[in-house]
């Protein structure tokens, strides 16, 4: 008390971790209580509304913040508005996990109580992303994340197909992480600064810009981050991780580690080497159009719905790296990051919604094969329904959600001089057509091959329900979302 400056410093500082203490508190908590509670459909219910309330606290903390930018922990913290909008998409996408899991994870015999804590130090780690100024801390966000996944990746830890794609995904992932600080460590070292802004200064200052040691630190970010976002060709592990993990895993997997992903990039690229922009863009230029093309031309060829989606999700990478490239200034009337975010935050809904399909099947004894979708019009057209409407989303058709994150994409592009990209965009996502709406055939054009078995769903039918209504809802009224990405550049 004798320095309430200090004090007042130190409660601001951490006001802007109340959104991280409260999914901190929700990894606590649905760990004890799974680890001590006698295991029961009642203990189950107990741990799924933690987790629900926990993010939707979550959510509704971060945007109560909104408009409020502010440093904290001597810089190495920010709330700005794009760290607002991370967190919100971030914390939807585990809390829509969540519905898809409630049911599916103690079908399979997995502790639920341990899978929510997992689901919720990854969703942690995200946000400590979207958050962070500083290497230091982005690095620590982007382990934290990491390696609860890894565990999750593997949680089906009787399936070999699961141990398999979670050993490919961490060995990988070392490499990439060694790569990741070698390049923040080279940064470090021409700038002598880990601080975002610091560094942006120094390298406005910076006499040479194309000096080695400048895009050298530049090239193993790009490749460190690409990695973790699946870009190709870091896209290695994505299709046997991602086919090999419990499915609701897989969903969470495409979507929340992604977000995290972007968050880096948009961080330590735009924010820290803006300066550089020169220097990076062709790179991301060459990268977004790899992996767009590999993306969807894969995709095409396969048969299991699980393993296409996670080829699918490399073509979505594909997409907001575009967004990336249209990157021109720190300021207003760019409307590069507005579309990155915007995407980030479609793409939530539109690919969990898709794999949330794909576990109810599972859940009621089928597969994940086209084949297994065949007829499902007939015998379950509820499902068949939020399916097509999902894969509908991801091709971009209007007037869902998906067809308004191509378009701001698209937009960004020709506004940035990149014509020819986005028409790069525009013609791949017709090939992409052709894969998800293959989909939608066999469900109301194939002869049924039997009904899925009984199973209880309450959570999944308002999980999917919620989602095909965000899918529609947000589409038609996508001003407001747009809007709170545009306050992305608000000064600290």
């Amino acid at each position: 008390m004798d320095n309430p400056v200090a004090v007042a410093l130190t409660l601001e500082d951490f006001k802007i971790l109340i959104p991280h203490a409260i999914v901190l508190a929700v990894a606590l908590l649905t760990l004890g209580y799974g680890a001590i509670a006698a295991p029961s459909p009642g203990r189950n219910a107990a741990l799924t509304v933690i987790s629900v309330f926990g993010y939707l606290g979550a959510i509704v903390a971060a945007l109560l913040l909104t408009g409020q930018p502010r440093t904290a922990f001597s810089g190495m913290g920010a709330l700005d508005d794009m760290a607002v909008f991370l967190i919100v998409v971030i914390a939807a996408s585990a809390l829509l996990t969540v519905f898809i899991s409630a049911q599916t994870i103690p079908a399979w015999d997995m502790p639920l109580g341990e899978y929510y804590s997992l689901l919720a130090f990854s969703t942690l780690g995200g946000m400590l992303v979207a958050s962070a100024v500083d290497l230091v801390m982005i690095f620590v966000g982007i382990e934290l994340s990491s390696l609860s996944v890894f565990v999750l990746a593997a949680f089906a830890k009787r399936r070999r197909e699961s141990i398999e794609g979670a050993l490919k995904y961490f060995l990988l992932s070392s490499f990439a992480t060694a790569i990741l600080i070698y390049g923040m460590a080279w940064t470090y070292g021409v700038t002598g600064a880990t601080n975002l802004n610091d560094i942006s200064l120094r390298l406005a200052t910076y006499q040479d810009r194309t000096a080695p040691t400048l895009l050298l630190a530049a090239l193993l970010l790009i490749v460190g981050l690409g990695f973790k976002a699946a870009a190709v060709p870091f896209h290695m592990w994505t299709p046997d991780a991602y086919q090999g993990a419990p499915t609701p895993v897989t969903a969470f997997m495409s979507v929340a580690p992604k977000v995290t992903a972007f968050a880096a990039i948009l961080r330590v690229l735009v924010q820290g080497l803006g300066p550089l922009r020169e220097q990076w863009v062709p790179l991301v230029i060459v990268l977004s159009v790899l992996t767009m093309a590999l993306g969807n031309l894969v995709a095409i060829a396969q048969r299991d719905v699980k393993r296409m989606l996670a080829y699918s999700s490399i073509a979505h990478t594909g997409y907001m790296l575009v967004g990336l490239a249209a990157f021109r200034q720190i300021g207003g009337g760019d409307e590069s990051i507005p579309s990155v975010l915007f995407y980030n935050f479609a793409y939530a809904f539109m690919n969990i919604g898709a794999f949330g399909v794909l576990a109810w099947l599972q859940l009621h004894g089928k597969g994940t094969t086209i084949d297994d979708f065949n007829g499902l019009a007939v015998t379950a057209w509820p499902q068949a329904a939020a399916m097509a409407f999902f894969l509908f989303s991801l091709t971009g058709v209007p007037p869902l959600l998906g067809f308004y994150a191509k378009y701001f994409i698209i937009l960004a592009a020709i506004e940035a001089g990149y014509t020819w990209l986005a028409v790069v965009v525009v013609l791949l996502s017709a090939v992409s057509a052709y894969y998800y709406l293959r989909v939608v055939a066999a469900m109301y054009f194939g002869d049924p091959a039997g009904a899925p078995t009984p199973a209880r769903t309450r959570f999944f039918g308002v999980g999917l329900g919620a989602m095909v209504l965000s899918v529609a809802l947000f589409g038609i009224l996508s001003g407001p979302v747009l809007d709170l990405a545009r306050q992305w550049y608000l000064a600290l």
